[in-house]
């Protein structure tokens, strides 16, 4: 199975261990190791850098391929996410300064760009993001990107921090996924595959297949699948995705029409968080009750969205609309939930580029859902007597505006936005009482982005911006699992400063960036006696960080028998309380749970022309605090990963390991448990995988994609 880049251990660590980077004797150890094995295997292809620095590839914020960006943007292709191994984008994403997933229970993915998973317990919140061009989420952030298996994603790039509302409201950051063509010839069939297995029964196999006819047309489909019984009691994981893509129209120059459809079955058991005593005796139990009650989830969920985009004259279009809906069926530890969902939405931005210099981009956006759902009590794992039935309403809406202005190596950015966002909640039933109607609205009439950067001669850029950051409840935040309308709870709202360079030349890339994030009303997570997460606002808090990437290619295999790579990325947090009081304890000038002050990623990637390869992966984390009081803490860890294996012609045979030091380690940790102690989400010990894969024709000692 997947084993999460980044983790977490359980018992506190000293403060000095703390503030400092855990036993460096052991990352002596491994980086000699690391820097040996890296000389005598290899990996990709003369064309691969390890990490793409975002100067003149991003296209976020509407901009061409071809300019520099004053944000901070990293942007991975599909060679990097591939790397370690392509059951999930986790080790592609966790490889970037500033991004950390993590992987709770199998399949249960939760996303911090940018610090806390505060708001996270599970699911991605906080973040936008979009699929193909298409919103890809509920109205208010609540995202289910585990619908998505790494054969549905080819490319993807990241905005951390604010955007400013140029892709809706959020304070963590944007993702954009996209797949891509697999062959740019005419009048030609494409064929990928993939099969692998490992430990603790994972299995996985994935298909692509496309269809070109002579006019520039593609049909092209994709099925991915995957399971595993998982490192722990009732951790066992299915899903299937089917993804259909296809250039409906391509009249003229500049007009085009794409048509993307997914579906998903995805099944997986919940274990549960375990307390210190727990986890110390059995790691690989799960929460007491958890499989007598059947603690799963269970989808059945269907996209399908067009995409058009046009030039005319000076004006260039992008528009998309969506629809798209799921059956939710969810069996836990106290109650059972059945939802049905259906939704859509719509986005569209025009841009005008008035000379060379001077562009307007402007748009809207709107997301709207409808939610059935009630919750029963569980019996044995099924549904028992109603507790309450609802009936929801969401909708989201954005307006955007962009200028931006290029004088010789300057360029100045001035964006606008205004979001609004509400719910309606008809509880039709209630055995409390209490049914009827509850609405709840969260606006921010406008946010505010302003960027200038300049670029330093060949290579060099230097870049400062302010963005406003507004981020309201999501529906689950809203409407929490055990029926409660928290209509006091606010919309966090803060402004961001940051600063960032850029270089890149010869054989070196790299990025720094500096940031200050001043956050008012930030919600914060806690569970009740039930375990049920709960949800509230935390006074002023301040984000400060620095995050570092760095790539260096050493060997070019177009020069000699070998290619050798090295990357690097540091991110540094100080993220506090600045005024948080709560039943009588003041929690002012704490840490906010589940930041690490220091995450450091090292990477060594080397290939031979005749075939093999090797990469080596390792990662530092420090330690986490997990509540507001800062007494209980993740202990620091050191996770150490390889990838060996021979790529000959369209053939790629690979064995991964993954935590090779075989240190425990609990991912994806409980925030704030108020009864129970149940902070840890024990992640697997050593494992393994080996798989082969049916590649596109190889170039030197790897191989070549179509353009990206």
């Amino acid at each position: 199975m997947r084993l999460p880049l980044l983790t977490a251990q359980l018992s506190r660590t000293a403060t000095a261990q703390y503030l400092t980077f855990a036993p460096m004797t052991k990352l002596l150890v491994t980086l000699l190791c690391t820097c040996v094995s890296a000389f005598l295997f290899a990996q990709q292809s003369d064309t691969l850098l390890l990490y793409d620095i975002p100067t003149t590839t991003v296209t976020a914020y509407g901009a061409k391929a071809i300019e520099p960006i004053a944000a901070p943007v990293s942007r991975l292709t599909e060679t990097e996410l591939d790397r370690y191994d392509n059951s999930s984008l986790l080790t592609g994403l966790n490889r970037l300064p500033g991004v950390r997933f993590e992987e709770r229970a199998t399949a249960s993915y939760r996303i911090a760009i940018r610090g806390a998973s505060l708001r996270a317990p599970f699911g991605v919140r906080n973040t936008q993001v979009y699929w193909n061009g298409l919103p890809y989420g509920e109205p208010g952030g609540d995202v289910p990107l585990n619908f998505l298996d790494a054969v549905n994603v080819d490319q993807l790039e990241v905005i951390r921090g604010p955007s400013g509302g140029f892709y809706g409201p959020g304070t963590a950051g944007t993702l954009l996924l996209n797949t891509k063509r697999l062959t740019n010839e005419q009048k030609k069939t494409a064929v990928e595959a993939g099969l692998a297995a490992g430990s603790y029964g994972y299995f996985r196999g994935e298909l692509k297949l496309e269809s070109a006819n002579e006019y520039g047309g593609y049909r092209q489909f994709r099925i991915g699948y995957q399971r595993t019984d998982g490192y722990r009691d009732h951790s066992a994981m299915e899903r299937t995705t089917m993804q259909y893509s296809s250039l409906l129209g391509k009249s003229k120059e500049g007009s085009e029409t794409r048509l993307h459809a997914l579906y998903t079955k995805l099944d997986y058991e919940l274990p549960g968080g375990l307390n210190a005593g727990q986890y110390e005796e059995n790691p690989r139990q799960a929460r007491p009750g958890s499989a007598e009650t059947n603690a799963s989830i269970h989808y059945h969920n269907m996209l399908i969205g067009v995409t058009h985009n046009q030039q005319l004259g000076g004006w260039r279009s992008e528009f998309s609309a969506y629809a798209t809906g799921f059956y939710f069926d969810h069996p836990f530890n106290f109650d059972y939930k059945r939802e049905a969902n259906l939704g859509g939405g719509t986005r569209a931005a025009f841009t005008r580029d008035f000379t060379d210099d001077l562009a307007l981009t402007a748009g809207a956006e709107a997301r709207f859902q409808y939610r059935n759902g009630q919750n029963f009590g569980n019996d044995a794992g099924q549904p028992a007597d109603l507790n309450f039935s609802d009936e929801i309403f969401s909708e989201q809406s954005l307006l955007f505006g962009q200028l931006v202005y290029k004088p010789g190596a300057w360029d100045f950015t001035l964006g606008l936005s205004s979001s609004a966002l509400e719910y309606t909640v008809d509880r039709t039933f209630s055995a409390n009482g209490g049914a009827g109607k509850t609405s709840f609205s969260a606006n921010r009439p406008l946010s505010l982005r302003l960027a200038a950067g300049r670029q330093l001669g060949k290579g060099q850029y230097l870049y400062a911006s302010r963005a406003d950051g507004f981020s309201p409840p999501t529906l689950d935040e809203f409407r929490t699992n055990e029926g409660s309308l928290n209509v006091d709870l606010d919309p966090e709202v803060g402004t961001n400063y940051e600063v960032g360079y850029r270089y890149a030349q010869g054989k070196v890339k790299a990025e720094v960036t500096a940031f200050h994030f001043a956050l008012d009303e930030a919600i914060t997570s806690f569970t009740d006696e039930r375990g049920t997460q709960l949800f509230r606002n935390a006074g002023q808090t301040r984000q400060q960080g620095l995050e570092i990437g760095a790539g260096y290619r050493a060997l070019d295999a177009t020069q000699g028998p070998m290619s050798l790579n090295f990357y690097g990325s540091y991110t540094y947090y100080n993220f506090t309380y600045q005024d948080f009081e709560q039943r009588g304890t003041n929690f002012s000038g704490n840490n906010i749970p589940g930041a690490a002050p220091h995450t450091l990623n090292l990477e060594i990637s080397a290939a031979l022309t005749s075939g093999p390869y090797l990469n080596v992966f390792h990662t530092f984390m420090d330690a986490i605090p997990l509540n507001d009081a800062n007494d209980v803490f993740a202990e620091s860890f050191q996770l150490l990963r390889l990838q060996i294996g021979f790529r000959r012609g369209r053939y790629d045979v690979f064995l991964t390991g993954a935590n090779l030091l075989d240190e425990q380690m609990s991912f994806g940790n409980d925030l704030n448990p108020q009864f129970g102690g149940r902070y840890f989400q024990p992640a697997p010990g050593r494992n393994w995988q080996v798989g082969v894969r049916f590649v596109p024709p190889t170039s030197v000692g790897g191989y070549k994609r179509s353009a990206d």
